[in-house]
């Protein structure tokens, strides 16, 4: 139990709790939708394990500037 929650807190950014990996990456998306529901999390966690902060949205900075 303890090691899951370890690997899901490892993918979220604790600043504003969004993945630290980007939905429009292909090797996300890839996972997404064709891995098993039970292997899902092992495959973004270790896409998202070496990122240290999220990847800002293209949105917010059109937004802000």
């Amino acid at each position: 139990f303890i090691v899951k929650v370890k690997k899901i807190l490892e993918c979220v950014c604790y600043s504003c709790g969004k993945l630290k990996v980007d939905m429009r990456d292909p090797m996300v998306a890839n996972a997404v939708r064709r891995i098993k529901a039970q292997h899902r999390l092992k495959a973004i966690w270790a896409l998202a394990k070496d990122k240290k902060i999220c990847e800002p949205d293209e949105l917010d900075e059109k937004d802000n500037g």
